[in-house]
């Protein structure tokens, strides 16, 4: 059973989103709350980051694709994710974390009560991110899909989704 669902090209785009999420959050939380570095600046070396591994991922797991790996095609890659990463999640953040930020003290009792270490700024920081992760994993599937990984695609759009 899991080897049809891995079938599906949006299975392994959400499995790589996953992965590369989880990855982006331990570079950003690290650079932030052990390097002390400002949040915008945090978010873009690990969003940088998480796009050149996102590429290679998407490239071979995500879109299976046979070509050779080209600059061109990186690029394009990189200006595509750079918007919907580096543009939505860095300007969700400072909303969430300067303008939006309210005391979570709810929140935060609750992590505490359940024995999470876990600050109002880790909340807001981590929430932010989250937001903005899934609005931009929408943004880049439709682009890759029909833009970055399509003109030599065998494949058709059948693997997109289950048949219902």
């Amino acid at each position: 059973m899991l080897k049809k669902i891995w079938t599906f090209k949006i299975t392994r785009f959400l499995s790589v989103g996953v992965f590369n999420t989880v990855f982006d959050l331990t570079i950003l939380n690290t650079l932030v709350f052990v390097g002390h570095l400002p949040a915008i600046a945090a978010n873009l070396v690990s969003a940088s980051t998480s796009m050149a591994v996102s590429y290679f991922l998407n490239h071979h797991i995500v879109f299976r694709s046979k070509e050779k790996h080209s600059v061109m095609r990186f690029v394009h890659f990189f200006a595509v994710t750079g918007l919907g990463i580096l543009a939505i999640q860095s300007l969700v953040i400072y909303l969430m974390t300067h303008f939006l930020a309210h005391e979570h003290s709810a929140v935060v009792s609750l992590l505490r009560h359940l024995h999470i270490a876990l600050s109002a700024k880790a909340f807001d920081l981590n929430l932010a991110k989250l937001l903005a992760v899934l609005v931009a994993m929408i943004w880049n599937f439709l682009i890759y899909q029909f833009v970055i990984f399509n003109k030599n695609s065998k494949q058709s759009d059948d693997d997109v989704l289950p048949k219902a």
